[in-house]
């Protein structure tokens, strides 16, 4: 319990005498409609183009072992 006070203290500290480490940088913060901005929805959507389709894969691959995984253990009980 002191360390986590300890961690709210020094964060609350650190805030309050660096205050522009707590704000958006030009580019979040900055026009929505500047190229900088729709660069940076593009990138966005690039990456969730990219890492989407390969978390499904990882996913359906975990499914599909735990399914043959099941099957053969059901198979295994069947047999004793």
């Amino acid at each position: 319990m002191i360390k986590l006070s300890l961690l709210k203290r020094t964060i609350l500290l650190s805030s309050l005498l660096s205050p522009s480490m707590i704000l958006a940088c030009a580019t979040c913060f900055g026009d929505p409609n500047s190229n900088a901005g729709k660069g940076m929805d593009m990138a966005i959507l690039t990456l969730l183009g990219i890492i989407g389709p390969i978390l499904f894969a990882i996913a359906a691959g975990i499914i599909s072992i735990g399914l043959k995984s099941k099957k053969i253990n059901q198979d295994l009980n069947k047999n004793d």
